[in-house]
């Protein structure tokens, strides 16, 4: 008699046929036996569905569904919906992406191991299209590097130390989606994706999780992040324009404790400082090497980081 899966792996594609089945490969692969996954086609126009389906062919963990076009947000939520409840734990996995076979054990692991965490995640490392490696280190990298609010300033987290609401507005490191495993009941606390957000809607839904918990972090590379033309977090304005969005919104969120709401007028500040040091230290180095051109463009953000250290809130607009 088959028992009931431990983990619920949701993973929405479009236009992914290139990729998806390396993808389910991976999922196929993990050490961790206990899941399911459903894999949302969200509109695709390629052969998305028909290459889901044969790469998902006698294998009963998986399930194919089928929505209009509505976005990651959107296909994200109707795979949740359509999931076991009885799965403690969920993980939304790009199709695009590659996890090592030990990554589900490595995650479920850590979060068992503390009871009070409601998530775990680890580290990604670039891949290209043809599933080879890129810029190793840069993106693993990018992931240890947390910043976070800590006694009136902004420090380098610990490396031994969990990812919690006072890294996460500042730097968004859980990402991709399929780096986190999180507990189910906690995404029934806080709520399916938003879709309001075209991007960085995985970034507000880790901060709206980290509000009720920690999410333990493991210093382990689980996960290959293929880059590739189609990836939306290319699109760089819109992905700024999204992050003063994703501020805005946290900052003014009626789910802020107390606690929260202190945190964030105070860190605000602590940031804006933190980056015109930043950019003070920047541009010293670039005149250094005779950079003009550097120098100059890194000067003109100084108004915008003073403009918001005056206010001492994030503005819509995000100025």
């Amino acid at each position: 008699m088959q028992t009931s899966p431990e983990l619920s792996i949701i993973v929405p594609a479009h236009n992914a046929g290139s990729f998806i089945r390396s993808t389910i490969e991976s999922i196929r692969a993990q050490e961790f036996k206990s899941w399911e996954c459903i894999v949302v086609d969200d509109g695709s126009t390629d052969d998305t569905y028909l290459e889901a389906q044969r790469a998902i062919s006698g294998d009963s963990r998986f399930r194919l569904v089928r929505q209009i076009c509505g976005g990651a947000s959107k296909a994200r939520n109707r795979g949740f919906l359509e999931s076991l409840r009885s799965a403690p734990y969920v993980s939304f996995m790009d199709a695009d992406d590659v996890w090592e076979p030990n990554a589900v054990s490595t995650l479920v692991s850590r979060l068992e191991a503390n009871p009070q965490a409601v998530g775990a995640h680890g580290l990604a490392e670039f891949i290209n299209k043809e599933g080879l490696p890129m810029a190793v280190g840069d993106f693993s990298g990018f992931g240890r590097r947390r910043l976070g609010y800590s006694e009136g300033k902004i420090v380098v987290w610990p490396l031994s130390s969990p990812t919690v609401f006072e890294t996460l507005l500042w730097t968004g490191p859980v990402y991709p989606p399929g780096l986190l495993v999180a507990r189910r009941d906690a995404y029934e606390r806080v709520g399916l994706y938003d879709l309001r957000l075209k991007y960085c809607e995985d970034w507000d839904m880790c901060l709206r999780l980290s509000r009720i918990g920690p999410v333990e972090f493991v210093n382990e590379v689980l996960l290959h992040y293929r880059r590739h033309g189609a990836n939306a977090s290319i699109n760089v304005r819109s992905t700024y324009k999204s992050v003063r969005r994703l501020h805005y919104k946290t900052f003014f969120s009626p789910e802020n404790s107390p606690e929260q709401r202190e945190m964030l007028r105070a860190g605000w500040k602590a940031w804006q400082i933190f980056k015109l040091r930043e950019k003070c230290e920047q541009a010293a180095a670039a005149c250094l090497k005779g950079s003009i051109w550097t120098v100059l463009r890194t000067a003109a953000e100084l108004p915008v980081h003073l403009v918001r250290l005056a206010r001492g809130y994030p503005s819509q607009s995000g100025i």
